[in-house]
């Protein structure tokens, strides 16, 4: 019996983001960082995100008013890049204009998927480092 086993030895790559390691902006924040989300000065939502895929559940959830509110003042352009170090991502949100904008949550919602995306490491499935094909001859 001849069996032909492929390992992945779970070495992974990432694009080049001229900016800090995928998993620093991937890494969940302690409490005294975390994004906390308002609708108006002193009116907090009660959500918190503490990490990107906290940020996106919290961007799905909240008001228009949330979204507007912060992307007006910059808000999640500067958690984005002096928390989590995304600059990228950060001017990605920084060009969505809140006024008059019916597609804003959707908008927001899918730069920070495909941001997400785009930072999670993947298999470099173009050279053979990273698997190992392994023959069982019997």
């Amino acid at each position: 019996m001849k069996k032909t086993i492929v390992k992945n030895s779970r070495s992974r790559t990432g694009p080049d983001l001229n900016n800090r390691e995928p998993l620093y902006t991937l890494r969940t924040v302690k409490d005294q960082e975390a994004f906390y989300f308002f609708e108006a000065v002193d009116k907090p939502t009660g959500d918190v995100a503490r990490n990107l895929s906290d940020f996106l559940k919290g961007v799905k959830v909240v008001s228009l008013e949330s979204l507007s509110f912060h992307l007006q003042r910059k808000d999640f352009e500067n958690w984005i890049t002096n928390t989590l170090g995304d600059s990228k991502l950060a001017q990605e949100l920084a060009e969505i204009r809140p006024e008059d904008n019916p597609n804003l949550r959707t908008d927001v919602c899918k730069t920070v998927e495909d941001r997400i995306d785009q930072l999670k490491p993947t298999p470099d499935l173009s050279n053979g480092d990273n698997f190992a094909i392994v023959s069982l001859h019997k």
